[in-house]
């Protein structure tokens, strides 16, 4: 029961930091709901003086217990109650743990406030500042975020790194623990704190009590069931009846369920559902993989990928995780005798896509990357275009790409490989189906430090040139992609996917209702080569292809000279 107010203690001790508090302070806490009354004590264990202020007399009198003075909101005039209380003083530090859209909680803080007090913004409180008496006191204004440093770090949460404590001695991992010892010791008690608890399978009725403005519900906690420590623990989640498996349907295991598979797999899987039975779902979050079963039907959600790739009347993997894990994903669906479609890059290096691609002929099973854009309706026609025109042809690609949070994933050499390999693979392996050749060369310039803004010109065995412009400068509300080619005393231009103009090349324009960028085509491809019926057209030598084009292109743009493209 303690540990379950860990976190919410975190926050609490957070914001106690924030405030700098000092022995023999006097610090107001606006708020005696449970992050209220958390705070009140750990300003009580920093030896300072609280007064906790609230609507709800019931709150009140918790404040009490833990040692706090307290002015009923209700009840008369909390500025002239905390002045008085300090004898004209004021208070050292505010900290607001209520909730309002009203600045009025914030303006009335700096009231409280003795000159050059503190106010700490710990709830989700109006901020419209009235200058007049922060000012007049030089009240000195800070917001407190979450459970200390660490959040919304992506490098700290997801990958593990942490501040050394020379230079940040609280982080949140840190609060967290500091939280703990406190428990433990006795210090901390939040036993008052629990009005209610209630079994996990209620926790629908214990929302509704925590929501109610039942000024009686500080602290409702959910008990789960005790595990049976002989039992193992539970990894696959099975629904209560799935559809049975019809013959001629491929056996699939989608493995990721985020957003792009939820975007785009997930809708296209139940679009082919006639053609492919979705056996299990794999995912990091068991809920992740569980709502993404229910939407496709599957016949069960595991965060175990191994525990999937044995389920029986499985022929083929889906792998649509973060590409870091592609290579390693890919080799263990190989080794287990399955078919595989990988989302795109294949690996985040040529020997990361070397070992997939040694892996698939070792097995002898179909290896498919995601180049979905061979597979447009408009890419094909115009690859039909250019096959009919003799001699070597000039390509320009633009990728309007748009910028990225700089702490995006994707970003990320480690785990997105940045966007030229992370995305800069698809452009590749398209210029190079196109041209029908290989490539042999490429040089590049970026604009600035990274490869977020790049160009680069490759030159081809049959003596056609690319240049591929990559940038995040434009617009992202203008078209993404446009593709121009001109050859034989033509041109050619497709844009976004979703027209082609042709000018002195045999065919005709064409244009779409909507843009087709070939998703549903090569998911549709992949199934069809799984069950013979046709070559498959895109392979892991294919990945490995465009892996060596970025890596080329990155020698590239350090050593500012052409660079040779290795051999796929």
């Amino acid at each position: 029961q303690q540990a379950g107010f860990a976190t919410l203690g975190a926050v609490a001790l957070h914001g106690v930091r924030r405030a700098e508090p000092t022995v023999g302070e006097t610090i107001v806490v606006a708020g005696s709901g449970l992050i209220g009354l958390l705070t009140a004590q750990l300003l009580r264990i920093n030896g300072c003086r609280v007064i906790c202020t609230d609507l709800a007399p019931q709150r009140l009198a918790l404040a009490r217990l833990f040692g706090a003075t307290t002015l009923d909101a209700a009840q008369g005039d909390l500025v002239r109650g905390v002045h008085a209380l300090t004898d004209g003083l004021g208070a050292d530090a505010v900290m607001l743990c209520a909730g309002s859209k009203s600045s009025q909680l914030v303006n009335q803080a700096f009231e409280m406030c003795r000159e050059r007090g503190r106010v700490v913004v710990v709830g989700a409180v109006g901020l419209d500042l009235e200058r007049s008496a922060m000012y007049r006191k030089e009240i000195d204004l800070r917001i407190s975020r979450s459970y200390g440093p660490g959040r919304y770090d992506s490098e700290y949460e997801e990958q593990g790194a942490t501040y050394p404590v020379g230079y940040v001695r609280w982080t949140e991992t840190r609060n967290l623990q500091m939280i703990v010892d406190l428990l433990a010791a006795g210090t901390l008690d939040v036993q008052p704190l629990i009005s209610a608890e209630y079994s996990v399978s209620d926790a629908a009725v214990a929302y509704e009590r925590i929501t109610s403005g039942d000024p009686a519900a500080v602290g409702v906690l959910l008990a789960y069931p005790q595990a049976d420590a002989a039992r193992p623990a539970q990894r696959v989640w099975r629904p209560d009846a799935v559809p049975q498996s019809r013959p001629g349907q491929v056996g699939l295991v989608l493995v990721g369920s985020g957003q792009f598979a939820r975007l785009m797999h997930i809708p296209n899987l139940k679009a082919l559902q006639s053609e492919v039975n979705v056996r299990s779902v794999v995912s990091a979050t068991g809920g992740s993989a569980r709502q993404a079963a229910q939407a496709l039907r599957a016949g069960s959600a595991t965060t175990d990928l191994a525990a999937a790739l044995d389920l029986p009347d499985v022929d083929a993997v889906l792998i649509a995780t973060r590409h870091n894990l592609h290579a390693d994903q890919c080799i263990q669906a190989l080794r287990a005798g399955k078919h595989v479609f990988v989302e795109k890059p294949l690996g985040l290096d040529a020997s990361e896509c070397r070992a997939v691609l040694a892996e698939m002929e070792h097995a002898a099973v179909l290896c498919a990357v995601g180049f979905n854009r061979r597979f447009a309706e408009l890419s094909i026609a115009l690859k039909q275009v250019l096959e009919k025109i003799v001699g070597p042809k000039q390509l320009s690609y633009r990728v309007n790409a748009g910028a990225l949070p700089a702490d995006h994933w994707l970003l990320n050499a480690a785990i997105g490989g940045g966007r030229l390999v992370g995305e800069g693979c698809h452009f590749f392996d398209l210029l190079c189906w196109l041209c029908g050749s290989e490539p042999l060369t490429v040089a590049a310039q970026s604009v600035g430090a990274t490869a977020d803004d790049v160009a680069c010109t490759i030159k081809f065995a049959d003596g056609s040139v690319a240049t591929f412009v990559y940038s995040a400068l434009g617009d992202a509300r203008a078209g993404k992609e446009r593709i121009e080619v001109m050859a034989g005393g033509g041109l050619a231009i497709l844009e976004d996917f979703k027209s082609l103009v042709l000018s002195g090349m045999p065919g005709r324009s064409r244009r779409l209702r909507v843009a087709d960028k070939g998703h549903r085509a090569l998911l549709r491809h992949f199934l069809d080569a799984v069950r013979g019926r046709e070559p498959l057209q895109v392979s892991a030598r294919d990945g490995l292809r465009a892996a060596l084009c970025a890596a080329a292109a990155q020698r590239a743009l350090a050593s500012r000279t052409t660079e040779n493209i290795e051999t796929a």
